[in-house]
């Protein structure tokens, strides 16, 4: 069983685009993608199309994914968020065997393991922090379509 560190981090931010402005200029990332809402749907906001731009058609910033040298994270909003904290959930990147036993072991103690993609899982441990086992080479990718703005 190998995890192979910290798949990427999500801290939760009142402000998605100013968050991502934020932690872009502390970390010099470069932004990956950038999820939101509009008219209802989530989606990926085209490459170029600027936060700015998106706001004025009425979209809803839902997340921002920043990276560079194998440093991965992203801010989402806090809006609605259950928790005490600022972080919003830790993904560990794992080979097979891992993803596999830790599955197992999460579920033994009795936490109720979500199965979001065949390779991505999400729990709760009993501290009530959210752990994801992402199998899935880094960098994370996009989850969603492109919106069509």
């Amino acid at each position: 069983m190998h995890v192979n560190g910290v798949h990427h981090l999500v801290l939760l931010v009142d402000d998605v685009p100013d968050g991502e402005s934020y932690y872009k200029e502390l970390f010099d990332l470069g932004i990956l993608f950038r999820e939101a809402a509009f008219d209802g749907e989530r989606g990926t906001v085209p490459d170029d199309v600027s936060w700015n731009e998106a706001l004025q058609k009425g979209v809803t910033p839902y997340m921002s994914f920043l990276g560079r040298d194998g440093f991965y994270l992203a801010v989402a909003g806090a809006s609605g968020q259950q928790g005490t904290g600022r972080l919003d959930h830790i993904a560990l990147a794992v080979d097979e065997r891992a993803f596999d036993t830790i599955t197992e072991r999460a579920d033994a103690l009795g936490c109720n393991v979500e199965e979001n993609a065949p390779h991505h899982r999400v729990f709760l441990d009993r501290y009530d922090v959210e752990w994801e086992l992402n199998a899935k080479p880094r960098p994370p990718g996009q989850a969603f379509d492109e919106l069509n703005l």
